[in-house]
This record gives C-alpha cells, sequence and structure tokens, in this order.
C-alpha cells in the first residue's frame, strides 16, 4: 500500500470522477495501490484517516499504524441505505370497495358486472383470484375467458396514476381501475386482430374516444355482440334474458333469482326507448342505457339495485315499475348446475324471441335515426337559407353600381364597398352552393364591380370566400384532394393578378367543382 492513502484516493477521484467509491477502491486493488484486505475495510466504512500509515522515519514505522496503536476493533458502519422507492401509490386488497364511473367512460356494464359479482361468495372469490399484486405497485389481471391467446395483463403502478390523473376511469378502488385497465388492454387486442370494432358512436355521448364503451364481438350474434367481464373472469358463458316483450313470461328467471341469491350475479338494464322517445319521467331513479348490479330481488314486491356511479348506495324499485321497465337481465355463474338450472326457467323459444326482439329494437332506432336526420336536416336547411337571404339582401345594390360605374364613374361606388366585404364575409361551406344556385350570376358580377380605380386586391376580398368555401365543402365530402387543391391553385393564380383577372377561368372552375359537389350527394 502506498504511504499517502488518502492522497492516492483523492488522485483516482479527481481522475475518475463519475466512479463510485466501491469502484474507485477496486481500481485501487488493481492496480496494486491497496491490499485487499484494505479494500474490504474501507468498504465496510473505516475511516481513511484510520488506515492511513503514519510517515516516520524508522523502519519500524512500517508496521505502525493508527489501528494496532489504538488497539481499535472495527466493524462495519457503513450506514444502511435507505430504500430509493418510495411507498407505492396503489393500494390492493383483491377486494372491491365501493367505486364510482366515470362520467366520460360507459363502462357501466363491466363495474356492475363486478359490483354483482362482490355480492356473492364465489363472486369474490374470482375478483380474488384474478388480481394478483407485483410488489412494486402493480398487478397482473387474470382472464380465464379471454378469447385471445394473453391470459394475463399487467398493469403498472404508474399506468394507474395516469388513469387517476386523466378522469376517465373510476374512482375509489385501485383494484376497480386496474380491472377496467387491463379490460381496455384486452379490447384493444381485440381490436386490432380484428375479432371485435369499436362502437364510435359512443364517443359523441360519452366525449371520449373509448376501448371500454361497448366493443362489438359479433353483431350478427345477439348473444356474442359485447364484452362481458363476468365471463372473463370465469370462463363461463352467462345467461341473457330479454324482457321487453317477454315480460311476465321471463319471470321465473327473477324467482330464481330472488331464491338464489349467493348462486347468481345478476345485472340488468331498463327500457332505453322511453329514455329515447321521451316517456321517462324526470324523476325516474333509473334510466335506460345504463347497467345496474341486481342486489336483491323481493319476488313480488320490490327489487333492489345498485349504480356504477355511486355503489355505496342503493335503489329501491316497487315490483310493478321494475317488471315494466326491465329490458335485460344478465346472470353469471360460477358452475354448469346453475347455469343449467337458470336456462331451464326459460320459455322454450327464448332465444327466437329474443332475437326476434332486437331486430325489432333495432329497426325502431334505425326509424328513430332517419327521423332525426331528415329533422336536423330540415333546420341546417332553414339557417341556410336564412344566411343566403342576409347576404343577397346586402348584395342586392351590387347590380345597380355596376350600371352607374359603366355609365360614369361615381365616388358612392367606394362607399359600398365594405358593405360587399362584410356579406360576403359571411359565406361558408354549407351556404355557398345555394348561394351561387340562387345567384349565378355572382362571382361575374363581383369582378365587375370596381372599388375606386378597380384595383384588383378589392376583387380578390370580394371573390376569395367563394373560393374557399367551396374548397372546405369538396374537403367535406371527401373529393379528391388534389381536385381540391387544383382548384384553389387556378382560381388564385386569377385573383392574385392585380389588374388583370380572367373571370371566365374562376367562373369555369367554380362551376365545375359545383357539378362535382352535386355528383357526389
Amino acid at each position: 500500500m502506498g504511504k499517502d492513502l488518502i492522497a492516492s484516493y483523492n488522485a483516482y477521484v479527481k481522475k475518475y470522477p463519475l466512479y463510485t467509491k466501491d469502484a474507485i477502491v477496486d481500481m485501487m486493488v488493481k492496480d496494486g495501490v491497496i491490499t485487499s484486505d484494505i479494500a474490504k475495510k474501507i468498504k465496510s466504512g473505516v475511516s481513511l484517516f484510520l488506515l492511513q500509515k503514519p510517515t516516520y522515519n524508522t523502519k519500524a514505522s512500517e508496521d505502525f499504524s493508527f489501528a494496532k496503536t489504538l488497539g481499535a476493533t472495527f466493524s462495519k458502519t457503513k450506514p444502511t441505505p435507505k430504500s430509493s422507492r418510495k411507498a407505492p401509490t396503489t393500494k390492493f386488497n383483491r377486494n372491491i370497495e365501493n367505486t364510482y364511473q366515470s362520467k366520460t367512460q360507459g363502462d357501466c356494464w363491466l363495474l356492475s358486472d363486478i359490483n354483482a359479482m362482490r355480492l356473492t361468495p364465489w363472486g369474490k372469490q374470482q375478483i380474488k383470484n384474478a388480481i394478483i399484486p407485483d410488489g412494486k405497485g402493480g398487478v397482473t389481471i387474470k382472464f380465464p375467458g379471454s378469447p385471445i391467446s394473453q391470459k394475463n395483463f399487467h398493469v403498472s403502478e404508474k399506468e394507474i396514476a395516469a388513469a387517476k390523473a386523466s378522469g376517465h376511469y373510476s374512482t375509489g378502488d385501485d383494484d376497480m381501475i386496474a380491472l377496467e385497465l387491463a379490460t381496455e388492454k384486452l379490447s384493444k387486442q381485440m381490436v386490432k386482430k380484428g375479432i371485435a370494432e369499436r362502437v364510435d358512436d359512443f364517443d359523441e355521448i360519452i366525449g371520449y374516444p373509448s376501448y371500454l364503451t361497448n366493443i362489438v364481438i359479433d353483431k350478427n350474434n345477439i348473444d356474442n355482440r359485447y364484452m362481458s367481464i363476468s365471463k372473463l373472469l370465469t370462463g363461463r358463458d352467462r345467461v341473457e334474458v330479454d324482457f321487453l316483450e317477454q315480460g311476465e313470461k321471463a319471470g321465473n328467471v327473477l324467482k330464481y333469482i330472488a331464491q338464489n341469491p349467493q348462486k347468481v350475479a345478476g345485472v340488468c338494464t331498463f327500457n332505453h326507448f322511453k329514455d329515447i322517445f321521451g316517456s321517462r319521467a324526470k324523476d325516474d331513479p333509473v334510466h335506460g342505457n345504463h347497467a345496474y348490479a341486481i342486489k336483491k330481488i323481493v319476488y313480488g314486491k320490490e327489487a333492489v339495485v345498485v349504480d356504477p356511479y355511486h355503489s355505496n348506495k342503493t335503489i329501491t324499485i316497487p315490483w310493478k315499475k321494475f317488471v315494466e321497465d326491465l329490458e335485460t337481465v344478465y346472470i353469471a355463474t360460477d358452475n354448469n348446475n346453475t347455469f343449467k338450472n337458470v336456462r331451464a326457467t326459460l320459455p322454450p323459444n327464448h332465444d327466437k324471441i329474443r332475437q326476434a326482439n332486437f331486430e325489432e329494437g333495432q329497426n325502431q332506432l334505425k326509424k328513430l335515426a332517419a327521423k332525426q336526420a331528415a329533422t336536423q336536416n330540415r333546420i341546417k336547411n332553414e339557417e341556410i337559407n336564412f344566411e343566403v337571404n342576409n347576404i343577397l339582401r346586402s348584395l342586392k345594390p351590387l347590380k345597380g353600381d355596376i350600371q352607374s360605374n359603366k355609365e360614369r364613374w361615381s365616388p358612392n361606388l367606394y362607399l359600398n364597398f365594405d358593405d360587399y366585404k362584410t356579406a360576403m364575409s359571411k359565406v361558408n361551406k354549407d351556404n355557398v352552393v345555394k348561394l351561387l344556385e340562387k345567384y349565378p350570376d355572382l362571382i361575374r358580377d363581383l369582378d365587375a364591380y370596381k372599388s375606386g380605380w378597380g384595383r384588383g386586391e378589392d376583387k380578390k376580398e370580394l371573390i376569395e370566400p367563394i373560393i374557399t368555401a367551396l374548397a372546405k365543402r369538396a374537403a367535406e365530402m371527401k373529393i379528391d384532394s388534389k381536385e381540391v387543391e387544383a382548384f384553389k391553385k387556378k382560381c388564385m393564380k386569377e385573383l392574385d393578378a392585380t389588374f388583370y383577372t380572367d373571370v371566365s377561368i374562376i367562373i369555369s372552375e367554380a362551376r365545375n367543382m359545383l357539378k362535382t359537389l352535386g355528383a357526389k350527394k
């Protein structure tokens, strides 16, 4: 070992500033500066000062050290480093506590299925089996009933934190959020593989692009149209009962649920046509297009349901209203015998009735959608007519100004320019076609109008809104972008000619675009 241990160590630190203390000590051993015994003591926390050899001129001093002089015994004094990892921000107990559905996520089906399962002993166990904490703040969710080869989906602590911050997932329980995120991952995989597709219409309702809002698995099979979280967790099919037409005829299944609350997990929906056609009472505690967990059925008296928006509360519904308003009941089980017993309570032609009801419902929705579209088009046309008439009223003096200009130059002609410019600023992609239909010579007249001494820039300010609006309309109707760009380029080339605008080219291009738009309809 060198005579000046501290100086040697400091020299290495200076030479290798990014190395750790232990790495530098190892390098000193390798270079023969210190022995492995000394290195071991340094790593254990012994001070370099105590290990430093004193510099005496006597030969005996070679074996002298403060350690020997003081008779010190050294033990590991290096403090145990605290874990650099912070405590997890997540909490998993593999049970589902009270949860609150996000307003921007249409996954009531998922939350209600889970809320219904947690009311049964077997459901609690299935949920527990599915949630496996990883010890790092995340979990692995097991889906035995996954329709793809991947059965396990990991959700990290970071992903859960991001989900909470987004406001698009449930609140109140980390286990539930993990189940949502795992289901979303599965949904994305299914869509990617082409065995499911997203129902984009729901995005407009909830205002958020979601993979949890009813992805469609099979449009033609009513029993396999949407994802079932209970099937994912248990690997078993569920029984679905449509009450819209069957009513009391399917009441036996409600009796079975009432008599076997520990064997089945029930979820129900209510008549969504009431909401669509506006016949549902404003103070009604339930509504359509929403799933509720069935907590209790007292057959012939009442039903108690749980809304996923606040699963800590219950809603009690009188029997008559419950049966009359009931649309569908979904029943999950954990064994084949219970499944068979539930099926045995249904009429023999149950499946045919359900399919017929489904098709009739789809037809009603199509008719309603067509009716709504017609109403919206009528309102839109009325708005467009109003806009066009206002523009035309403002342009009414235009022909008179043009005629006056032919006879003699008039200072008053310049005063009307701002009025015409204001009128043309109201031209947009929706009203431009109708405007040109009502005033076919509009572009020619705007070109003929001369503000002041007929500066080309003035004409451009008046005519350009028409060209821009036609281009936007064409783009909206999915006309080839190259055609749209060519149209704009030809027209703007003429408008950018400060004094010599060839209006016949602009008119020709505009008429061709109008024909293309008409053909696209």
